[in-house]
């Protein structure tokens, strides 16, 4: 007896199953033929890519299923396939709607009836390409600022003398803002060192904002972390610290504006000042503006230290320089009041002898005392001091 199971399939029970299969793969199946170009068949995922039916679908030119800017690029891809077999593309799909999509094509030979044919295995990628623009997006974006930074900290390195506004338009080519100040701390009291936004506040310069309390400073300075405020006129406890903190002469900073960022300026534990930067719009400072704004901080207060350095040097320098010139002048001095003193004890034993000689001699102690007046004079200006 014979087991119906163990028979191989008939032809058209394959079909079936071919055609079950072709039916339900998630992926677009299109069969187009070379010749005319014309759709013979598509499986439903490629109608519903499409937005046909199965019956608008088959016949139309497949072409028509490319977004016109990218058929060409579409043509020329099914003629290298018609001379080494080989059909490999990522092209913008276009719907029936009208709307379009990023979809890769990978296609093989294929015989319908007869005629050569393509059979297309068409995916959409939109999802996929939106995140590799995206991340290609952000690694540009990273790229820039990397180099930004680079470039600020050349430039704030390079500085000897401290140029506060300097600091301020460095800070702005990373983080915009409308309102900037760079402050400096003077024992209990912040003071402003430079100002950019509008006219009317850089003639409020200089501003001093008086730290009354320890507890002041430290809410300020937040641990060396950026402090971020939304809305300055909220009911939050920081907007309402900030209102408190500038309601004198300083309110300036804050007319017209939304958003706060303050960023501490700080070398080795030591607080030596800050930056407060505002925004017209709400909620304007996220967490990457006060990332990037602190590591220009950390450069500029490295820049503000280095330039109280090279200013004591400096004082150092003309201190140093002043006691050199003292000690020639107490050197040169000496000489001339010694070889004067020697003139002025033989000069009267010398006039009786000589008087011609005697003149001689007087005219040198003469040229002697006023080389010595001369020698100090010329040291006194040297250093700076009025004669």
């Amino acid at each position: 007896m014979i087991n119906e199971e163990n028979l191989p399939p008939s032809e058209q029970e394959k079909e079936e199953q071919y055609q079950k299969i072709f039916d339900t793969v998630t992926d677009g199946l299109i069969i187009n033929d070379l010749e005319t170009g014309l759709v013979v068949e598509a499986n439903p995922a490629a109608c519903i890519m499409h937005g046909y039916t199965r019956e608008e679908f088959i016949g139309m030119q497949l072409i028509n299923c490319i977004y016109s800017d990218s058929r060409f690029v579409f043509s020329e891809a099914l003629q290298v396939f018609q001379s080494d077999g080989v059909f490999e593309i990522q092209t913008l799909g276009i719907r029936k709607d009208g709307s379009s999509f990023y979809s890769s094509w990978h296609g093989a030979a294929y015989t319908v009836q007869g005629r050569p044919s393509l059979l297309n295995i068409v995916r959409d990628v939109t999802k996929r390409v939106q995140i590799e623009h995206l991340l290609s997006q952000r690694i540009e974006t990273r790229t820039h600022e990397q180099a930004t930074l680079l470039e600020i900290s050349h430039t704030l390195a390079s500085t000897l003398e401290l140029q506060p506004g300097l600091i301020l338009d460095q800070l702005r080519k990373i983080v915009e803002y409308t309102h900037g100040a760079l402050f400096a701390l003077d024992g209990s009291s912040l003071v402003t060192l430079a100002m950019r936004g509008t006219r009317h506040l850089k003639q409020a310069l200089p501003l001093r904002i008086q730290l009354n309390t320890s507890e002041t400073l430290d809410a300020l300075f937040n641990r060396h972390q950026p402090i971020r405020i939304a809305n300055v006129w909220s009911d939050t406890a920081q907007a309402k610290f900030l209102r408190t903190l500038l309601d004198d002469g300083a309110a300036v900073l804050l007319e017209g504006m939304q958003s706060w960022m303050w960023v501490p300026l700080a070398v080795r534990g030591r607080i030596i000042g800050g930056i407060g930067v505002a925004e017209s719009t709400q909620d304007y400072f996220t967490v990457h503006h006060a990332e990037l704004a602190l590591s220009v901080a950390n450069q500029a207060a490295i820049t503000m230290i280095n330039a109280e350095l090279y200013g004591h040097a400096q004082e150092l320098a003309i201190l140093e320089e002043r006691q050199t010139l003292a000690r020639n002048l107490h050197d040169a001095v000496n000489q001339s009041l010694f070889s004067a003193g020697l003139i002025s004890e033989v000069l009267p034993r010398l006039w009786d002898r000589d008087p011609q000689e005697a003149k001689e001699s007087l005219e040198d102690l003469r040229r002697l005392m006023r080389g010595a007046q001369q020698r100090c004079a010329r040291s006194w200006l040297n250093c700076g001091l009025p004669y």
